[in-house]
């Protein structure tokens, strides 16, 4: 049987619905996001980047195809936050769609300002909703006025994580607990262990191949698997605060306030205990893992030996795992498996909210 074309009908440029993009952080996602978009060829969305900045420059309507460091220093304004969001706001863009992936502190708060002010947001940081409980409440309030704020790849990457969650919700289910591993870096330097490997060549290679933060302490603090639980806690509507979750973390103590080059050299040293640690479980029948739990009573993160038959000992490369148990789903719990890590996924799921985004308006 001949197969039939599965392509969609491309629309001529003037009957598609545009969208127009600004990038705040163009570093590793922000700038793969920038060339995703650039060769995109949807079927029903123009994609328009209207401007794009990192911590020192903004540029206004660049050119996409000779966008680098050089231009942007070159043909740029210094960065304001105090002036980006009004710019957005008054110059009346056509559904004006802001994208940030810097995890500043200070742009994540001017998340309210846009979303009361016709601007939506796609967002892969975990700054804004983990700030305190109110702004979170603050920000989905915000959302009532038509204006559109998804956070889908703040929490799994490009796995659908949040919006499973959304239509759990929305259908009148009930979140109970949420469990598993949440850190692609996490799963990556573990397997790394079990392979051989020492514990700080790991942390090398996770750097090297952009698997974990600039600093690796970020995510070795376990302060990334933490907001991505509260997070989760908070999407399914319960009341969290940062300081009620428990985190384990792998820096140590000695090396907390060392530059990163720094931390990276005496790390070495602590390879013994993670040598050890790693065969202890391997006796045990185990594997470790860093993982989460959250239920109403409370969120704890940490490092786990978990079961050597058991889904999160299989997980390989930098997969995150979790299971949803809910009120419905209460013996048999909702899986999702999947990549945790990496910036074209993580990018290729920002573009998938701004597309989302573009659906629903």
């Amino acid at each position: 049987m001949k197969k039939t074309s599965s392509a969609p009908h491309i629309l001529p440029i003037s009957q598609k619905k545009k969208l127009s993009v600004f990038i705040a952080g163009i570093g590793a996602v922000g700038g793969t996001l920038v060339r995703q978009i650039n060769q995109l060829n949807s079927s029903a969305f123009e994609l328009e980047i209207i401007g794009v900045c990192n911590s020192s420059f903004t540029l206004w309507n660049p050119d996409i195809d000779m966008l680098d460091s050089k231009m942007l220093k070159k043909d740029g304004e210094k960065t304001n936050w105090d002036t980006i969001p009004a710019r957005l706001i008054d110059q009346k863009y056509e559904n004006p769609v802001f994208v940030d992936a810097t995890g500043s502190a200070n742009v994540a708060r001017a998340y309210y300002q846009l979303l009361t002010n016709g601007i939506h947001i796609a967002t892969p940081s975990k700054r804004a909703n983990t700030f305190e409980q109110e702004y979170f409440n603050k920000l989905l309030k915000a959302t009532q006025n038509g204006t559109h704020y998804h956070y889908e790849t703040a929490v799994g990457a490009g796995l659908p994580i949040v919006s499973t969650l959304n239509t759990l919700l929305n259908t009148g289910d009930e979140i109970t607990k949420i469990t598993g591993v949440a850190s692609g870096t996490m799963t990556y330097l573990f397997t790394q262990l079990q392979n051989g490997v020492s514990f700080s060549e790991a942390v090398h290679k996770a750097k090297q191949q952009g698997y974990s933060e600039p600093d690796p302490r970020d995510d070795l603090s376990g302060e990334d698997v933490a907001r991505k639980f509260l997070i989760l806690a908070r999407t399914s509507g319960y009341t969290f605060e940062r300081d009620d979750i428990r985190v384990d973390t792998l820096v140590p103590e000695k090396l907390i306030t060392l530059s990163t080059d720094e931390f990276l050299k005496h790390l070495p040293d602590y390879d013994g205990h993670w040598k050890s640690r790693n065969a202890q479980a391997m006796v045990n029948n185990r594997k470790l893992r860093y993982t989460g739990t959250f239920s109403p009573d409370g969120i704890k993160v940490g490092v786990e030996e978990v079961k050597a038959d058991s889904p999160l000992a299989g997980l390989k490369g930098t997969d995150n795992l979790l299971q949803i148990y809910t009120k419905r789903y209460a013996d048999s719990p909702i899986t999702i498996q999947g990549p945790g890590a990496g910036r074209n996924v993580t990018a290729a799921g920002v573009l998938g909210d701004i597309i989302e985004i573009g659906k629903q308006l």
